[in-house]
């Protein structure tokens, strides 16, 4: 008998737990070659779900949703919570769109027409009002020079400059 409640109860806590952690990443890459900067995170669909609920008091689901509904709501909240700077000087950047792979999704965005890029500097604080042990990774590649940084609020700042 009692191996039997030790099923169900074993079921009830794997899925109650849809993953253990909370983290996103973002890739930010420049090429004075190209002279554009790309930006790519990557985010688990439930917490960027739930997060957008409590920006907008909407639910939203990435895989049913219409992405001309998404877009502008995806491109609001990216813009209020992460900011790069280049040279330190805040810069604004072109929200191109997400895609669903697998179990996560990846949202695209690019800063053209670049030039003299000595040092990015990304300011995010993506998701921290939804989990606050929120942990968000970020890549940054500046010409073949590479550093990756942990943020975990309250730290919003990673930067990397050519020396």
């Amino acid at each position: 008998m009692r191996r039997y409640l030790l099923i169900p109860i074993a079921l009830i806590l794997l899925t109650s737990f849809v993953h253990p952690f909370y983290t996103s990443v973002t890739e930010v890459e420049y090429s004075s070659k190209t002279k554009e900067l790309g930006m790519a995170c990557k985010i688990f669909p439930d917490d960027l779900e739930e997060t957008l609920r409590l920006y907008t008091g909407k639910k939203y689901d990435l895989y049913k949703n219409d992405k001309q509904l998404l877009n502008p709501i995806l491109e609001a909240y990216f813009k209020k919570h992460v900011a790069i700077l280049i040279n330190e000087k805040a810069r604004a950047y072109s929200f191109l769109g997400y895609e669903i792979d697998k179990e996560v999704v990846w949202i695209y965005f690019n800063i053209p027409k670049l030039t003299g890029v000595r040092s990015i500097e990304v300011q995010s604080n993506l998701m921290y009002e939804y989990k606050a042990e929120q942990t968000n990774i970020i890549h940054i590649n500046l010409d073949g020079k590479k550093q990756s940084y942990k943020l975990m609020a309250p730290a919003i700042s990673a930067k990397l400059e050519q020396r």
